[in-house]
Parts: C-alpha cells; sequence; structure tokens
C-alpha cells in the first residue's frame, strides 16, 4: 500500500475528467451529459446519476442474483482477503499474478473490471499507476465501500478511478475501446443469460484489447456442496452446471463449467483463446479446514511458499476451482 501524501481527491460529488469519455446510456449507448449530480443523455432523459462516488444507473430489480448478494451487503473479497488462509487471501495472489502477466504498455490505456465490488482486483491497477481504471458492480454498497477507502487511504487515485453501479448485460461503457477487460468470477451469477453478458463484455474490447474470464469449475463446485452441504447436497447438483452458495435458507445460483465447455462458449462469442489456466482447488480445502480450526500462528510462516505453491499449479495444475482463459476478438 502506498503512503498517504496528505493530499484532498475529488469531491464525492464530482466525476473523474475523462468519465464522460468512456460513460455512454445503457439503454441506446448515446452519449452522455452531466449537470450536478445527474447523468443525462439526449435520446433517453436522465439516464443516471452520482452518488457518494459512484455513477449509478440502476440494476434489474426481479435479478435473484443481485438481489441476493444486495441482502448481504455484496462480496467483501477485500475484508475476507486479510484473514489467513481463507478462499479469498490464497487465491488473490493467484489472480494479481496473473493480471501482472496482462499489464498494457501504457498508463494511458483503459482498464475495466466487471463485477470489481469492493475493488480486490480494481485497486492494483491503481497501485501500478494506470489512469482509467473502470470498475463495474451491480451492488452499490460494494462500490461505496471501496470509494470510501481510497478516499481514506489513497485520495490522490480517485481520478483515475471510475465506480459504476450496472447491469454487465448493458454495460453503459464505449464500444471498442477497452484494452483490458476482467470478468472475474462475475458472469457465471447470470446463469441462462451467461452468453448476453459475455457478449456486452466482448463489445468493450479495442482490436488490440483482451479480455480475462475466471469462471468456477463442476467438479469444484461439487466439492463445495460436500464440504458446506454434505453428500445429499453434493449429489442434488450432481446433473446439472449450477452451484448453490449460502446457507440452507438463503441460496444463490451460479452456473459452472469444465473446462471445454467455457473454451467452446468464449468461441462461439467470437474470441480467440490466448492463455488457459485456473485457480487450484486448494484454497477451497484450505478455506474449509480454517473455519474447522485446523490452522495455528504458527503455520502462517508457511503462507508464502504456500503462494507460490498455488501461482504455479495455476499454470500447470488440473484439480482447479475455477477456470482462467484470456482471449481477444477474432479477427
Amino acid at each position: 500500500m502506498m503512503p498517504q501524501n496528505g493530499r484532498l481527491g475529488p469531491s464525492e460529488f464530482s466525476l473523474p475528467t475523462w468519465a464522460l469519455t468512456v460513460l455512454v446510456c445503457p439503454h441506446c449507448r448515446g452519449a452522455l451529459s452531466s449537470t450536478d449530480s445527474v447523468l443525462r443523455c439526449n435520446r433517453c432523459s436522465t439516464a443516471g446519476n452520482f452518488d457518494s462516488g459512484v455513477v449509478r444507473f440502476g440494476v434489474p430489480a426481479t435479478d435473484p442474483s443481485i438481489s441476493w448478494y444486495k441482502e448481504v451487503d455484496g462480496t467483501r473479497f477485500y475484508e475476507r482477503m486479510q484473514i489467513p488462509f481463507t478462499m479469498s487471501s490464497l487465491d488473490t495472489p493467484v489472480y494479481w499474478h496473473y493480471l501482472e502477466s496482462l499489464k498494457p504498455d501504457s498508463a494511458e490505456k483503459l482498464i475495466v473490471d466487471i463485477g470489481g465490488g469492493d475493488g480486490r482486483n480494481t485497486e492494483p491497477w491503481l497501485a501500478w499507476g494506470y489512469k482509467r481504471v473502470v470498475a463495474t458492480d451491480a451492488v452499490f454498497s460494494s462500490l461505496a465501500r471501496f470509494h470510501s477507502r481510497l478516499r481514506a487511504e489513497h485520495p490522490e487515485w480517485l481520478e483515475r478511478v471510475l465506480l459504476v453501479e450496472c447491469d454487465v448485460r448493458q454495460l453503459p461503457i464505449v464500444s471498442a475501446k477497452a484494452d483490458l477487460v476482467l470478468a472475474i468470477e462475475v458472469l457465471c451469477y447470470l446463469n441462462e443469460d451467461y452468453e448476453l453478458g459475455l457478449s456486452d463484455c466482448r463489445r468493450l474490447l479495442s482490436q488490440e484489447g483482451r479480455i480475462m474470464i475466471s469462471e468456477r469449475s463442476w467438479e469444484g463446485a461439487l466439492l463445495t456442496r460436500l464440504l458446506y452441504g454434505g453428500v445429499q447436497e453434493m449429489l442434488a447438483i450432481a446433473d446439472t452446471r449450477d452451484l448453490l452458495d449460502g446457507d440452507a435458507d438463503s441460496l444463490v445460483r451460479s452456473r459452472t463449467f469444465i473446462d471445454e465447455e467455457l473454451v467452446a462458449v468464449v468461441q462461439k462469442a467470437g474470441l480467440t483463446l490466448l492463455e488457459r489456466k485456473g485457480l487450484s482447488l486448494l484454497p477451497l480445502v484450505f478455506g474449509y479446514l480454517r473455519q474447522q480450526d485446523r490452522f495455528t500462528t504458527k503455520d502462517q510462516q508457511y503462507l508464502q511458499t504456500l503462494s507460490d505453491l498455488l501461482k504455479n499449479l495455476g499454470n500447470v495444475g488440473q484439480i482447479r476451482r475455477t477456470h482462467v482463459v484470456v482471449a481477444r476478438n477474432t479477427p
């Protein structure tokens, strides 16, 4: 983390100066103008507003995945990654390792993190000096927490990040301008609309742009339900590609894939694969064992060695919690 420099960042009611060059109306993709905290489209009238550092375009009230995550106040990945041996704390360094390998060659390039939540995979781009970073999410509270943290710790970064509450099926972002799009464990929650969300992510890519997609594996879903629900719940999803997360009284459904299924969907969307890798199942097991109090503070001395192992397994291992692909537009 960079030290505070004492400078004040932009007002929470002011857009980054470059925001209107990348934002469009989510309905007609027309240009937007801003008056005070309201964003307007010449065709659709009021399109959105600016609230607590977040551009808000609204999301479908009837979407069950969005409703579920609003009820639990978002993913809170940033908070969980601070706790040793959680799945988030072990997965995050692997994701950051992948992000670093995808860094565009200019800090002016546009980075878009779809489903960025509270900034786990968005913040590294700001630390690396990129000047136009967009994070979208369907849960306003997650983005607001991210903004509050940046305002407190790195107010000088606020001019370089744009936080957008929106529906991934109608991204309010200009077409063919993004140099890197991240869709990390987010499109799966669209379930039957998966291809629709992927298509809109693809729309954002510039001619040379790349997209990194991470989706949960079917076998990882089976192990998740076995560990947290038992044999019966595991077998209940054995004939589907669904994962049910949450407590027994409140579950959210998401789509999972075997590797070849994800590859086929990505290619059908008009994307050419550049890399295939993943995340090991081990962080899932470690997270479960942590809940069983199987680790002590002495075990933390092995965290760096474990992190190095997980990065290597991400490239060469086959027992995966998620599949990760990097792709570009097919010429």
